[in-house]
C-alpha cells in the first residue's frame, strides 16, 4: 500500500460492534495524525506489519478502507463507504 486518502467527518466507527478495539484505534490514529501510510502506524504501536494487514482486512471487509484503482491507494472515512455519498450521516 503506498498511500492513504483520509476524511474526517464523524466517529460513527467509534460505535460500531463490528469492529475490534485495535481497528477502531488504527482508524482513529489514521484519522487523526495524518498518517499517509497504513505501516506508518507502526511507530505509535506495539504490533508488527502483520498484526497491521489483518486490521487493514477487518477495516476493508467492513467497509471501513477502500481500495481506488486510480491512484493505487486505500480511502479511509469514519464511517462505512456504502454511506460516503450519504448527505444525511447520522451518529
Amino acid at each position: 500500500m503506498n498511500k492513504m486518502k483520509v476524511f474526517r467527518t464523524s466517529d460513527i466507527y467509534l460505535k460500531d460492534e463490528m469492529l475490534s478495539l485495535r481497528a477502531k484505534g488504527f482508524l482513529t490514529l489514521v484519522l487523526t495524525n495524518n498518517i499517509v501510510k497504513g505501516f506508518d502506524v507502526t511507530h505509535y504501536c506495539s504490533d508488527n506489519k502483520e498484526d497491521i494487514s489483518d486490521i487493514i482486512l477487518e477495516l476493508r471487509i467492513n467497509k471501513y478502507l477502500k481500495f481506488n484503482d486510480e491512484d493505487k491507494s486505500l480511502e479511509a472515512f469514519p464511517y462505512p463507504y456504502d454511506m460516503w455519498d450519504n448527505k444525511n450521516i447520522e451518529n
